[in-house]
């Protein structure tokens, strides 16, 4: 018989395997990174990224160009190849798709970006162009050749419209969903990338008119970033009162370096800071977004922790809240309860009492913690939204490497985002 301790060494990686296969989308821990802008002047291939334990959710980013003339960019990462219909095609992304998430990892890619061509003029357009996106990345019937990301089969799709225009999103999510409806093999999600300011003023009909499961909140190049006017209650309400979705998960989404944004990076100190207690273990917190892998990676604190791997520690030690919403009848009694959520129109109250209720029927959320909140507190105020400086906005660089130019790996970013207003042969160009 082996030794104890040996024992306990393999219980202990079998353990650590089995964690690292368990994605939970209503853990409280994750951690969602952008991927495929190289805001970080630095981008590696996909796979490197996914192995990191601190890496949970990967948002494959951009489709621009959408719903007519279907273009894709990833940067550095993919170039030089295409599809009958003369999309990018990308074989080495499509084989670290698979690594990904055989990894445990879940892998989304975003429509739209802070410049593209893309926009609805109907619903009845964009329910059309669910069948596209579902044949072509997702469970659908589209050939090998048509298809982008060839057979990987992605696990839903993020929107980062920000043109301010916000036709068809919802009706495009709705119709997405009964395309998922048809694939039983795995669970499909949706994503939105909205500013802080609420309403958003692109995704904002999506928010309150679709089920959507993750929002990765810009809270960056806005006044609403971490600070005086950090503005997490509002969402809070948001989830709370106007999303279709009860369960719905808030990301802080932050730059992953100075250079990643024009405004609203913070070190690891200030996240812990405004990521208080109540906060990490709000039942509709699910952890934080970053602006973009290549960006958080090469930035490291002095004993070479990546800034991914520090936003990780910061919520990996808060507590998992299980939330579930359900409809109760009560009856007469009296019983003593330590969190009692209270759901009005303004505000949302937790407080420790005991109470006596009488028959009535409610809806009602209840949290599971090992830790009790005695009493936390939120106000909501509405700010009407302007779309300022988007995701992805950066810093240029004077590296030589990132100059737009087409290089052997494909077409390299300068400034993170996809750029076309001077040049129309559907490729990425720096500005």
């Amino acid at each position: 018989m082996l030794p104890k301790s040996i024992l306990l060494l393999i219980a202990t990686a079998l353990l650590k395997a089995t964690t690292v296969l368990a994605f939970s989308a209503s853990s409280n821990s994750n951690v969602a990174v952008y991927w495929g802008q190289n805001s970080g002047g630095s981008q590696t291939r996909l796979a490197d990224y996914c192995a990191s334990d601190a890496v949970d959710i990967v948002i494959l980013s951009f489709l621009y160009s959408f719903p007519q003339d279907l273009q894709l960019n990833f940067a550095n990462a993919c170039g030089g190849s295409y599809t009958p219909d003369g999309v990018l095609q990308c074989d080495v992304i499509a084989e670290d798709i698979k690594t990904c998430q055989n990894a445990g990892k879940k892998i989304l890619l975003s429509l739209g970006g802070a410049t593209g061509a893309y926009s609805f003029t109907s619903d009845d357009q964009a329910v059309t162009f669910a069948s596209t996106l579902w044949n072509l990345f997702g469970n659908g019937n589209a050939s090998i050749e048509d298809r982008p990301l060839n057979d990987a089969i992605l696990d839903g799709f993020d929107f980062d419209i920000e043109n301010n225009n916000q036709i068809g999103y919802a009706a495009l999510a709705n119709a997405l969903r009964t395309k998922f409806e048809s694939d039983s093999s795995k669970t499909y999600y949706l994503s939105a990338a909205p500013q802080c300011p609420y309403p958003d003023a692109s995704v904002g009909d999506l928010l309150i008119n679709s089920e959507i499961d993750f929002a990765f909140i810009q809270f960056y190049n806005n006044y609403c970033a971490l600070g005086p006017n950090f503005n997490w209650d509002t969402w809070v309400n948001y989830a709370e009162n106007d999303s279709p979705n009860k369960n719905i998960k808030l990301y802080v989404g932050l730059p992953g370096a100075p250079r990643a944004a024009g405004s609203g990076y913070v070190d690891e100190a200030t996240v812990k800071s405004y990521l208080t207690e109540d906060v990490l273990t709000n039942p509709h917190f699910g952890g934080i977004s970053l602006w973009d892998a290549s960006a958080a990676w090469g930035n490291s604190d002095a004993a070479g922790v990546n800034y991914a791997q520090q936003m990780k520690d910061i919520v990996a030690g808060a507590q998992v809240i299980d939330t579930t919403t359900s409809l109760t009848t009560s009856t007469s009694t009296t019983s003593t309860s330590t969190t009692s959520t209270s759901t009005t129109s303004t505000s949302t109250t937790s407080t420790s009492s005991t109470s006596t209720s009488s028959t009535s029927t409610t809806l009602t959320t209840s949290t599971t913690s090992t830790t009790s909140t005695t009493s936390t507190s939120s106000s909501t105020s509405t700010t009407s939204s302007t779309s300022s400086t988007s995701t992805g906005t950066t810093t240029s660089t004077t590296s030589s490497s990132l100059n737009g130019s087409y290089q052997t790996g494909g077409w390299v970013a300068q400034d993170g985002q996809y750029d076309n207003s001077k040049f129309d042969d559907g490729q990425y160009h720096g500005n």
